[in-house]
């Protein structure tokens, strides 16, 4: 046990459980960064459940252990990757090889715009980034990436004012953003009087993260502060 690799150890480690082995073995533990809908604070919270729950389950769980901006608010469950998100959980999906080294789980409240959607809304990705001047003005990805509703016919203009509603920026530092619309990594800037829906027609791409509506700016957004097990730490 004390030999790794051809290499000899003189330290042992090991951890204390609250339940029987057997049973632990039977279980799944996900930590969720709960993401309030008018907060900064991000809680990380551990969910162990039954390896054959589902994501319905752990919103469940989850509702037991966080603030709720009302009642009868409705979670789900996002895979965050690089500050791009690739995955909204469906409810049934079970969460046996849901894996959460690499991939960051995020619960948040669905907002009320997004739970009656007509046919000509869209629902896109919305994601801050940057140039590189070092890397030839490659794109990078940063900040807490977020969801949007979208309407037809609704201007670059309109679209950012509720997106500086939503992220409360103040009007100096918002004067300052570009938006773009991007695609394989290629950005089209987007002047006030263009139609953001008519730059997401296309169904054909692999993935949303492949397309969406970028906001270029610098990063000086304050870190988030994070907690868990109602400890608070915070990451720079």
């Amino acid at each position: 046990m004390l030999v790794h690799y051809n290499q000899t150890s003189d330290i042992l480690y090991y951890e204390v459980l609250d339940i029987p082995l057997p049973e632990l073995q039977c279980l799944k533990t996900l930590k969720v960064a709960f993401h309030h809908a008018t907060k900064d604070e991000v809680v990380i919270h551990s969910i162990r459940l039954s390896k054959n729950s589902t994501i319905s389950d752990v919103i469940t769980d989850l509702k037991t252990k966080v603030e709720l901006s009302n009642p009868d608010a409705e979670l789900r469950l996002l895979e965050v990757f690089y500050h791009k998100i690739y995955k909204i959980f469906p409810p049934h999906e079970k969460i046996e090889n849901i894996n959460d080294q690499y991939w960051t789980l995020r619960a948040e409240e669905i907002p009320e715009e997004e739970k009656n959607l007509t046919a000509q809304d869209r629902l896109i990705h919305v994601y801050h980034f940057m140039k590189d001047p070092n890397q030839n003005q490659q794109i990078q990805n940063f900040g807490d990436p977020f969801l949007l509703v979208i309407r037809e016919g609704e201007t670059a203009a309109e679209v950012m004012d509720r997106v500086q509603k939503k992220l409360r920026v103040p009007n100096e530092e918002f004067a300052k953003w570009k938006v773009a619309f991007i695609s394989m990594n290629r950005p089209e800037y987007l002047q006030d009087i263009d139609a953001v829906s008519a730059r997401f027609q296309r169904r054909d791409v692999y993935g949303a993260w492949e397309q969406y509506l970028g906001l270029e700016h610098t990063d000086t957004t304050p870190k988030r502060s994070y907690a868990a097990n109602q400890q608070r730490y915070n990451f720079n």
